[in-house]
């Protein structure tokens, strides 16, 4: 399914059991689990990417083209989630479930997809990628791969609008002082 060399380290294996994958863009998920999707296809794609040595080649390992390598990634996140995979006969439109479930206990990598390690492993590269790590590494896929957040960048941001709070605030009270201090007059009009 990878189109990968056989010396390539473990990867969640996928079978073929003769039922259908997901085809180009006739997918659906919810979107707690579209949320989790994108997690996991950013870090497998750069944990890929790491892993090929020929960075020399734009040379993408999953596929030729944008929705083949989407087909993979939604295949892959699909199957190894325990997400129900149904295919819709499209001259029938009879329903059917393909790998089901109870059939991929002990083959799927439940505790890779799990939510709480993604996003967990999502912060840390963010936490690294805010550290401009990617300058020591450009050619660091996670980074283009979306937007940074993690808790670092809220907390810092948060300290800045109260930092710039407080600073508006003492010249507010600096300026209440000079004027008891020095009284206020106000300039005469028309003069």
């Amino acid at each position: 399914m990878y189109s990968l060399p056989n010396n390539m380290p473990a990867l969640p294996p996928m079978p073929t059991d003769g039922d259908y994958w997901s085809m180009l863009h006739s997918w659906v998920m919810p979107t707690s689990s579209f949320l989790k999707f994108i997690m996991f296809s950013r870090m497998f794609v750069d944990s890929l990417h790491k892993v090929n040595n020929n960075h020399t080649r734009n040379f993408c390992l999953l596929g030729s083209s944008k929705s083949e390598l989407l087909e993979h990634l939604v295949n892959v996140w699909a199957y190894h989630s325990a997400i129900k995979m149904v295919y819709i006969d499209p001259s029938s439109g009879e329903l059917s479930e393909q790998h089901p479930v109870e059939l991929r206990k002990g083959k799927m990598w439940v505790k890779y997809f799990n939510f709480s390690l993604l996003k967990s492993m999502d912060e840390d590269f963010a936490e690294e990628a805010d550290d401009d790590l990617p300058t020591k590494d450009p050619k660091w896929l996670w980074p283009q791969t979306g937007q940074v957040h993690w808790q670092g960048i809220l907390d810092r941001e948060r300290e800045d609008r109260y930092r710039k709070k407080m600073n508006k605030l003492k010249r507010n009270q600096q300026k209440q002082l000079t004027r008891e201090k020095h009284g206020y007059k106000q300039k005469a009009l028309g003069i």
